[in-house]
């Protein structure tokens, strides 16, 4: 471990706890404060710390624990329940950004396979942002929060199918031949049937282990207790974890859908509620003590501002896009499945909310050549605003409510 990894560390945790503990005394979410503690010691302002790929290892563990400790919050049945909610709200929250962003890049004479890349990175919701916010909101198992869980899980996996479909479009050469020609059918359908697979084997195993409710208990509960540490059950629940989310990869998933899945059908009925609350507090203070704050403050410290000094008109329109689209995309979604038009409103701001997965799609498009340096800049500026935009618009609709989210 080298010294500067270790004062990185150091760096973004002082100052995203000193700067959360400020936003939280002025009623305002911390996860706001982490984000502009990231800026200010990024290159935006101080430019003290300096993330290099490195790093990135120590991030995706970040998310891995924001991811696993969503899903540990989550019953399977809740996710079922708001299943059909979801898939609309997604649908709508998905689409409506993604062509709004598209008409305007295409009006603005950008490439079709530009266009459509960026129209993807502007149409992706965080998920690991909703749920630090649900979950600091407490409302994370509310019928609102396990909405927008479902909607921002099935957000992400059509965002990596669609992900995969530019990119052969790029490989072959979009420009010199029609969408059709450009595009593989079979490596598409494969890709689709590994993710289909996947989510198809997550929901098999779940309908399983409530099928066999009484005997899966009755045999895992005695391992648990007759562990010695427990330490021993974290390690046996993180073993796990990583191989589902390490199946989600070799299935074209990014690995946190796997996380999430995996906490989701570890309940405490499958592991006893004496070890499942304490391996739970463990995780909840590891996440939220250490990992949380680290994460949201990278957020912060890729924003480079300065790079967006001769794209500034580009900038404000595709960011007036991006949260329009998405609000109201999300608005509209929660109004058709049958939300009050207040809780609609938050749901539309949470769905605004962009951060790791759009950074790393980012970054694979900077790196195949379809965006160039001007445009990653842009696409991270805008992350990084409806990130903070996500949960202060939640907040104070929440509070001007008079109606009940839990």
């Amino acid at each position: 471990m080298s010294e500067e990894f270790v004062f990185n560390i150091l760096v973004l945790l002082v100052s995203a706890i000193i700067l959360g503990e400020v936003f939280k005394r002025i009623k305002l979410p911390a996860m706001v404060g982490h984000l502009l503690a990231g800026v200010i010691i990024g290159p935006t302002l101080l430019g003290i710390v300096h993330i290099d790929d490195s790093f990135l290892v120590f991030i995706d563990l970040a998310v891995f624990f924001l991811m696993f400790l969503a899903g540990l919050e989550l019953h399977p049945e809740e996710i079922k329940k708001a299943g059909k909610r979801g898939i609309v709200l997604s649908l709508l929250a998905f689409s409506i950004p993604f062509l709004a962003t598209y008409g305007l890049m295409d009006a603005l004479g950008q490439p079709m396979i530009t266009s459509m890349f960026v129209s993807l990175t502007l149409a992706i919701t965080a998920v690991p942002v909703s749920a630090v916010v649900l979950m600091e909101f407490k409302l994370l198992k509310s019928k609102l929060g396990t909405t927008v869980m479902t909607a921002g899980i099935i957000n992400d996996i059509l965002s990596l199918v669609i992900l995969a479909i530019i990119l052969q479009m790029a490989v072959n050469g979009t420009d010199s031949a029609s969408p059709e020609e450009s595009l593989d059918m079979m490596k598409v359908a494969l890709s689709t049937a590994k993710i289909a697979a996947f989510v198809g084997g997550i929901f098999l195993v779940d309908y399983l282990l409530n099928r066999f409710s009484r005997q899966v208990p009755r045999k895992l509960i005695p391992i648990f207790s007759k562990l010695k540490t427990r330490e021993s059950g974290f390690a046996i629940l993180l073993i796990v974890t990583f191989g589902i989310s390490l199946l989600a990869e070799m299935a074209g998933l990014h690995f946190i859908i796997g996380t999430f899945f995996a906490g989701l059908i570890i309940y405490r009925k499958i592991i006893g509620k004496e070890h499942f609350e304490t391996i739970n507090d463990v995780y909840s203070k590891i996440t939220f003590g250490f990992f949380s704050p680290i994460f949201f403050a990278f957020i912060g410290t890729e924003l480079h501002a300065q790079s967006l000094s001769g794209s500034i008109p580009l900038f404000l329109m595709l960011l007036a896009v991006a949260i329009a689209g998405k609000v109201g995309g999300g608005f509209l979604g929660a109004k058709i499945v049958g939300f009050s038009t207040q809780k609609s409103k938050v749901i539309g701001y949470l769905m605004n909310s962009r951060g790791m997965v759009e950074l790393v799609i980012a970054v694979i498009g900077l790196e195949a050549g379809i965006i160039d340096e001007t445009m990653f800049s842009i696409i991270v500026a805008v992350g990084f605003i409806t990130t903070i935009l996500a949960p202060i618009m939640s907040r104070v609709s929440i509070k001007h409510s008079k109606e009940s989210f839990s």
